[in-house]
């Protein structure tokens, strides 16, 4: 399965120039997802906004030097978000009162974000907890917010324990 098809191109057509890359990235996975339900497919093709830039300059309606401007943003954002200043740092260690959250340990300890910047999280207080680098490094404490209650349940499949926030 490919992304760009006769659909999904005009779904791109109809929103380029309206829409930011992201939101037309967004109407294309929603049509993949909707196509891939009504075949009882397993997978839906993606796309990001990206491939939405480089979909137009294959289509020439962009420059290359468009495509790089805009990477070389996305890459900026990226970092923007990501960064967290010494000064929060050090607000989320006095907070968290200089422990890991998830095991009490006060040995090598690193600010942590709760939503990853990957999945739209920010580098904001409120994002951010105290981990020790053990626990920071295991994907099972991955989006556990620890300053809220939470379960940690051992996985016969895994052999290791997962946490999860309780709602």
């Amino acid at each position: 399965m490919t992304t760009w098809n006769k659909e999904t191109n005009k779904i791109f057509l109809e929103l380029w120039g309206r829409s930011s890359p992201a939101e037309i990235a967004a109407a294309v996975n929603d049509w993949h997802s909707d196509d891939s339900k009504a075949k009882n497919a397993m997978y839906a093709t993606i796309t990001t906004a990206r491939g939405v830039m480089y979909h137009a300059l294959k289509l020439g309606l962009i420059s290359s030097t468009e495509v790089n401007i805009f990477d070389q943003q996305q890459k900026s954002d990226r970092q923007k978000r990501s960064y967290v200043s010494s000064k929060i740092r050090n607000a989320v260690l006095q907070r968290d009162h200089h422990q890991c959250l998830a095991c009490g340990s006060q040995d090598t300890l690193t600010v942590a974000h709760i939503m990853p910047i990957s999945q739209g999280g920010n580098s904001e207080i409120e994002n951010l907890q105290t981990l020790c680098s053990p626990c920071q490094k295991d994907n099972h404490a991955y989006r556990v917010n620890f300053r809220k209650p939470y379960t940690k349940q051992w996985c016969s499949h895994c052999g290791r324990e997962h946490y999860k926030n309780i709602e």
